[in-house]
This record gives structure tokens, C-alpha cells and sequence, in this order.
């Protein structure tokens, strides 16, 4: 933390608070002290007409003079300070740094405790968290706290500078086994690369980049891609997404076909930055459209995060409403296809200094930002919550050497919580030298604590291979509720869907004019691979046939499960959208046990789906029920996997 991250209003707040600022003051009693020469004097108060006047290198050059004269000159120490900070905030060379930081501690030295230099030691104090000399600048807020500023609001930002020391003073002791470094140069081929985004297979990376370290230069959107020992070399994303105007800090969905990013100006705007969203189709990106003015608003609107499946989007704002600075906002994208109203995530996350760069993970259950105002190393510091029973967590700091004196604002963590990514920023006071994409293995001590992994592949048409736009929903079997909603590409019918740790899933492939398919994942447990898998579905035509995968008895029972109801509401919707539809259901079992005795359980079996369907309003006169026993196998029984792909409920179209 720098000292020219202190803008203009903040030095003359924090001098005013001390009734010092900068004016055309007279001479205090200290300065009439006949150990002050009367050149040094003259100095010191002609001084004050040349900063009234916004003449600060003048004034800065008497300033020198008079402690030339006098080196032991307090006052004259203390007001050079203020006028380094103020030419600091035009000329940022880091040599300012340094001369403010010297004539604030050489005033305090040679008065200390004196009132009229209270901010002296805010200003140090800061200034030493900068530098992560975390002990003294503890000292430096202990004394400001001494001298008794009046107004609360300077007494509870002291005492919260007090606790980051703190908690950095420990974090320090207690250190994770973080060991971060850049990524390949053939990524790190700009002069600046920041807000990486991967999709939940690792296989494309998506950043912003610019040309330069004039952030005056054009900002745009690059892509890579994985290949066996490296990335492919970045690329603009699109035409239609960059253009001469800058566009930045995007979000992409698990399977990398919804693109959500800011734009700032060249595109019809509601504020002065906007979220745009952009999908994929094949191989090219539809014309970005705007979010609309329920997502974006008069004010700012940047730093998008989308969940696995597109359909809720986390990002920060500073429009009506927030709890200080920029907030972190939500919204949700309705069955309609319009993006609800945002909401604010509350003051457990939102603080009155800024909250920014969320990053929800793929299992939609942890959400990492980077703030300012919650307890951490002086800094932005970034930050993690997890979801439970309905709310965020109260924020936990990621810990040091992750965070540390420096801002840390953007973090990727990818699906399968192994690694995170994120920007390493070099800077020259604000100018910056560098910055270069990291990665990292995640510390055990802060990794996910229910990873993801993802189930990608293509969707076809059983009968003529072709591939097919469909809709997939993922359900939580046992709870019922519906964890998300994507599709498959209609001109290649490839699909990704994540499925994270501690739940059964049933995953729903619907078309019209198809049967659905329907697959089971059990991942109650905390080991699992990636599954690649093609799709093919039915056409909805007579003889057309399907397993209906996620429906559950117990074994040799008849009565359904509970987890079995998500499957047969997806059997009652198909026939509510198909009138003139009529079905088979029939049971099957393995070859254990005798052949009478299973044939009977099938049947049972077979009769429980049908009276559920037909109690559920589906006519009588449209179903039919039967008991196949051990006589029709899918699979020979040579294997306990293979026994049970056999023991499955059947749907055929009469």
C-alpha cells in the first residue's frame, strides 16, 4: 500500500481532522520558538501562500530551504510531508514515497506526541503495512489512538488498522505451504494478463489482456487452449466481442459456451461500465447482447462470476443499495430467459470499503473475493464462504503467503479444486510494471471442501447420428431439488455437466419429439474421475425403447424409494406433453435367485411404476405393465456391475 493510493480528499480529510491542512496559516506558538532562525521562519510562511496558490514544487523548494536552515525545524518537516503528497498525486515517481515517509517520521521524532501531527501516524502506519513492517506500524496506530482524535469514525479506522496488524503478525507465524509461479510464457506473452477464467475441464483458458502497461491501451479478451505438455498461443476470443473500445473481466460457464464480460464504452451502455453476455454456437460467438437494466444499472457494473451452469451471476457494483464502496451482487437468470433482479449479498460479505473479483466455484457451493474491509492483511486480501442452510458463511481469509502487504483482488479455483490461478502484479507505485498469469497448488488447509468433476461428451440421434441442441437438468435425487439446468450445442451436440461431491444425481436429457434419457451418478463419496460419454436419443416413434436409470427399490422389494419420484415427474411430464402417447413398462432382474421368483419381482416391480402413474393422473387405458424375471439381459451377468446394469425398469413406445 503506497502512499499515492491516498487520494487528494483523503490527505485533506485526514489534515483537516488534524486542523492542519495546507492553507495561508499563521504561525503557531511552536514556530515562534527562538530556536527557529527568522529565515527558517520565512521560509515556513511563505511556503503557505505558494500552496494556496496549488504551487507545490515552489513550495516544497522553501520547505527544503528552511530545514536546511534548521533541521530540527518539526513543523516545517511535518508540512513538507504534505506537500510531497500532494505532488505525489501527479508526478508518481517512487522517490516521493520515501521523502513523505522521512519528514513524517522525522516530525513525530522531534515532537512526539504532538497534537497537530496526529496524522503523521495513520499516515506511517499505513504506510508501514505497505511494506508489511506490520510491528511498527501496530506502534504508529497506537500512538494516534494516544493523542484521542475526536471523531469515531478515526478511532474505529485506527483500531481496525490495529487488528489487520494482528492478524498479520500471526498469519506470518503460522504461514500455508503456498508456492506459486507463472505459468507458461507462451500465456504470459503480453505486458499485462489478468482475470483468468478455465471451464470446468481445464481445457480453455479465457484472460484479459493489454498490449502495454498504459492503461490507456486497448484492453481485450484472449483464449488458449491445453495441449499435452503446454497452451496453445492465446488468440483475440472474437471480432464481435473485441473491438477498439475495452472489454474485460469476463466469466465463462462450465462448459465454456455462455460468456458473460464488461464493457465499459463503444456498445449502448446503461452506466459507465456494463455486463454483456455472448454464447458459443459451433465455433463462433453471437453478437454480445446487454445483460439489460435490472443487471446493469446507471452505476458500475463489472467482474462477472457465472456458476457451473450459467444461470446465476455473481458481480460487483456500486450502485444504490451497497454497504459502503462496491458491493458484490446477485442475480439469477429466470426459465424465461431474463435475468432476475439483483440482490446484495448482505453485510456478512459486503463491508463499507470495497468488496470485489467474486469467484463462485463450480460446485456452487464456495465463493471467493477479494476485500478490503474484512480483517486481513492491510490490503485487499482474498477471501472464501462457504453456502450452508440457506446463507454465506461468515468470510474466511485465505491466509499468508497467499495474502500478503501487496493487493491481491482475482482467484480461479478449478473444479476439481486442485489448483487456483490468479494474477501476480508488479507495480511502481500505480504505474504497472507487470502482471503474469500464477498457478498453484491449493493448500490442503483452505482446498475446496466438496470438489467437482464433470460429465462432458455429445448428444446424437440414436437413429440417424446426427448431433442434436438439447436441454440437461441435474437433479439431487434424494432431495429432489433441481441443482441446474444446461444444453447441449445444437450445430455439434457437445455438452458439459458438473457433478461435485455429496450427493446422488440424476442427469435429464430432454428433446422434444425424443424420450428423455436419463443417467444416475452416486457421489456421496470422495473419490472420482471425469466421465467422458456420448448421448443418443430415442425418437419418440412406436417401438422406441429406454432404461429409466433412476428408479430405486430395495433389494428383492417392490416398494419404490423415495429418490425415485425426480424420475417418474419426468415420466408423467413426458406424457403430459406427448397426449396420444402409450408405454410398456416392464422389469427386469439379474440371473440370481430362481427363475419363478425373480419373474414375480419384475412384475411387482413393473406394477409399482405403473399404480404410481396412473394415482398421479396419467389414464389407465395409456400404460401397460410386465414382469420379463432373467429372460431378457442387456448385458451377460459375468460381473456384480454388469447384475446390476441387468436389474432396471424399461419405458417402450407402444
Amino acid at each position: 500500500m503506497s502512499f499515492q493510493k491516498m487520494n487528494f480528499q483523503k490527505i485533506k480529510t485526514l489534515l483537516l481532522c488534524a486542523g492542519l491542512f495546507l492553507s495561508i496559516a499563521t504561525v503557531s506558538a511552536q514556530q515562534k520558538e527562538n530556536t527557529i532562525s527568522d529565515k527558517a521562519r520565512q521560509y515556513y510562511d511563505q511556503s503557505g501562500n505558494l500552496i494556496a496558490a496549488r504551487k507545490f514544487d515552489q513550495a516544497a523548494s522553501l520547505l527544503n530551504k528552511a530545514i536546511d536552515k534548521e533541521p530540527a525545524y518539526a513543523e516545517a518537516h511535518f508540512r513538507l510531508a504534505n506537500v510531497y503528497e500532494l505532488i505525489a498525486q501527479v508526478d508518481r515517481t517512487p522517490e516521493y514515497r520515501q521523502k513523505i515517509r522521512d519528514h513524517y517520521e522525522r516530525s513525530i521524532q522531534l515532537k512526539p506526541g504532538h497534537q497537530p501531527f496526529m496524522a503523521a501516524y495513520i499516515i506511517l502506519g499505513q504506510a508501514c503495512i505497505g511494506t508489511g513492517e506490520y510491528e511498527k506500524a501496530k506502534g504508529f496506530f497506537e500512538q494516534y489512538l494516544a493523542l484521542r482524535p475526536v471523531k469515531a469514525s478515526q478511532i474505529a479506522e485506527a483500531k481496525r488498522m490495529m487488528a489487520n496488524c494482528e492478524f498479520a503478525l500471526k498469519a506470518i507465524q503460522e504461514p500455508l505451504p503456498f508456492r506459486a509461479g507463472p505459468m507458461s510464457p507462451t500465456v504470459n506473452r503480453f505486458m499485462l494478463q489478468y482475470f483468468p477464467v478455465l471451464t470446468a475441464d481445464q481445457q480453455t483458458l479465457i484472460f484479459t489482456a493489454r498490449l502495454s502497461s498504459d492503461l490507456k491501451s486497448d484492453e481485450n479478451l484472449y483464449v488458449s487452449t491445453s495441449r499435452a505438455e503446454d497452451w496453445s498461443e492465446p488468440v483475440p476470443l472474437s471480432d464481435r466481442i473485441n473491438t477498439v473500445a475495452n472489454e474485460g473481466t469476463c466469466t465463462i460457464s462450465a462448459d465454456g459456451r455462455m460468456l458473460v464480460f464488461t464493457s465499459c464504452e463503444g456498445r449502448q451502455n446503461f452506466g459507465s461500465c456494463d455486463l454483456f453476455v455472448t454464447y458459443k454456437v459451433g465455433n463462433e460467438w453471437t453478437e454480445p447482447v446487454n445483460l439489460g437494466n435490472k443487471v446493469n444499472s446507471s452505476a458500475w457494473e463489472s467482474q462477472p462470476s457465472l456458476s457451473a451452469d450459467g444461470r446465476t451471476l455473481y458481480f460487483v457494483s456500486d450502485r444504490r443499495g451497497t454497504y459502503g464502496k462496491r458491493d458484490i451482487w446477485r442475480s439469477q437468470l429466470a426459465d424465461d430467459g431474463y435475468w432476475g433482479a439483483p440482490e446484495n449479498l448482505g453485510p456478512d460479505i459486503n463491508t463499507p470499503e470495497d468488496d470485489l473479483s467474486p469467484f463462485v466455484h463450480a460446485n456452487g457451493r464456495i465463493l471467493y473475493f477479494s476485500s478490503k474491509g474484512h480483517i486481513g492483511m492491510g490490503g485487499y486480501d482474498l477471501f472464501s464462504t462457504q453456502y450452508e442452510n440457506g446463507k454465506w458463511n461468515w468470510p474466511r481469509n485465505l491466509g499468508y503467503p497467499l495474502n500478503n502487504q501487496d493487493d491481491q483482488v482475482s482467484l480461479f479455483v478449478s473444479a476439481d479444486g486442485k489448483k487456483g490461478y490468479y494474477a501476480h502484479e508488479e507495480k511502481d507505485g500505480r504505474r504497472y510494471v507487470s502482471s503474469k498469469l500464477y498457478e498453484f497448488n491449493m493448500p490442503e488447509q483452505i482446498a475446496v471442501k466438496d470438489r467437482s468433476d464433470y460429465l462432458k461428451g455429445r448428444v446424437f440421434d440414436a437413429k440417424t447420428k446426427k448431433p442434436l441442441g438439447t436441454k440437461i437438468e441435474l437433479y439431487n435425487v434424494k432431495s429432489g431439488q433441481r441443482e441446474a439446468v444446461t444444453s447441449s450445442d445444437k450445430m455439434t451436440g457437445d455438452y458439459l455437466a458438473v457433478l461435485t461431491e455429496g450427493a446422488e444425481y440424476g442427469l435429464y436429457v430432454n428433446k422434444e419429439g425424443y424420450l428423455f434419457k436419463s443417467l444416475y451418478f452416486n457421489y456421496e463419496g470422495k473419490t472420482h474421475e471425469p466421465v467422458v460419454m456420448d448421448i443418443y436419443l430415442q425418437p419418440l416413434e412406436k417401438g422406441s425403447r429406454d432404461i429409466l436409470k433412476n428408479i430405486f427399490f430395495a433389494t428383492g422389494e417392490w416398494q419404490l424409494e423415495n429418490k425415485s419420484k425426480v424420475e417418474l415427474d419426468k415420466l408423467i411430464e413426458l406424457m403430459g406433453q406427448n397426449k396420444d402417447l402409450k408405454l410398456e413398462i416392464s422389469g427386469h432382474t439379474d440371473d440370481i435367485g430362481k427363475d419363478d421368483a425373480n419373474m414375480e419381482l419384475s412384475q411387482k416391480r413393473a406394477k409399482s411404476v405403473y399404480d404410481y402413474l396412473v394415482k398421479a393422473g396419467i389414464e389407465a387405458r395409456r400404460l401397460t405393465f410386465t414382469g420379463y424375471g432373467e429372460t431378457q439381459f442387456s448385458v451377460p451377468n459375468t460381473s456384480d456391475k454388469n447384475r446390476e446394469l441387468n436389474r432396471r425398469i424399461e419405458f417402450k413406445v407402444l
